[in-house]
């Protein structure tokens, strides 16, 4: 996961078409990190090339002449039927993929974390309440919700960008296993002798809360965001698979399953390297989880 983030995170100087160092009339200059920090939106002259990226192609960068090649020197992972480096869409797929994720955890863990502190603190009617909305909301197919709600979208939603959007619809859609985890936590915790000597000593609802429960609860609310952010990237995926999420010609790994369709019978490899990646990164967020779920479970035997 950390390999996956790292090249997430500088997807503009790992696959890009602008030269990392080059030389021209004015000495030494470095295109592609000027256009990685904003400094300069669009490179006129890179001059010449002196050190190129890895992947030296951009991911929308259209070559009809090497349309569908095969794997090669040139192109690690072939090109698709316009001609674009599938490396470089893969690459620069890894970071829509996860902002998708994460953001959707942290919109999840927003509305979640609230909820099923109310509902585990306080108790009676607002557990009751909570409990049935959340009991409501997991009635439906998270793909459905997600379905209906990207259909109807109007308004300020729509104007977002896809990736936003997507992400802030399933973390909508997403945040009912966080609020049940963290009811369930609180509902053992608000009876200990911690809570009761916190009390005792005068301390308020609200600093109770934040200072002696939430710090004990929250790992299995960690570990559910972990899960989540897989989950997440997957229904990116699907989405964009189906059309309903980020538009062509942005480069994700929904979007290039999606344009093998047709073409899988002929270049295999279209759809294999972004179905390994989407694969890799799931399988990591779910290790990822487990691997929390046993460091901070102190029945655990650890080494």
């Amino acid at each position: 996961m950390a390999a996956v983030s790292a090249a997430a995170l500088l997807a503009p100087l790992l696959a890009t078409d602008l030269p990392w160092i080059s030389r021209s009339a004015d000495g030494l200059r470095f295109p592609a990190l000027r256009q990685w920090t904003g400094r300069q939106a669009k490179v006129a002259d890179p001059g010449r090339a002196v050190l190129s990226a890895p992947i030296r192609y951009a991911p929308n960068r259209i070559d009809l002449d090497a349309a569908l090649a095969p794997p090669s020197r040139a192109h690690w992972m072939g090109t698709d039927a316009l001609g674009r480096d599938i490396a470089s869409r893969v690459v620069h797929g890894a970071r829509i993929s996860l902002t998708v994720g994460m953001l959707s955890a942290a919109f999840a863990l927003i509305i979640g974390v609230p909820l099923g502190a109310l509902a585990g603190y306080r108790g009676g009617f607002a557990d009751a309440a909570v409990s049935r909305l959340t009991e409501a909301a997991l009635c439906f197919p998270t793909l459905l919700l997600v379905l209906a709600a990207l259909t109807v979208a109007s308004g300020w939603l729509a104007a977002l960008s896809d990736a936003m959007r997507i992400a802030l619809v399933i973390g909508l859609t997403g945040w009912m296993p966080a609020a049940r985890y963290l009811r369930g936590e609180f509902l053992r915790l608000r009876s200990s002798d911690m809570v009761v000597a916190a009390r005792a000593s005068g301390g308020g609802d609200l600093r109770i809360v934040w200072r002696h429960i939430l710090p004990s609860a929250v790992a299995p609310v960690l570990v559910t965001a972990a899960f989540a952010v897989g989950a997440a990237i997957g229904l990116e995926a699907a989405l964009s698979f189906l059309g309903l999420g980020v538009r062509p010609p942005v480069a994700t790994w929904g979007v290039l399953l999606a344009d093998s369709r047709e073409l899988v019978h002929r270049a295999w490899w279209l759809a294999l390297y972004p179905g390994i990646a989407l694969f890799s990164v799931i399988l990591g967020c779910n290790l990822l989880a487990e691997g929390l779920r046993d460091w901070l479970d102190p029945r655990s035997c650890r080494p």
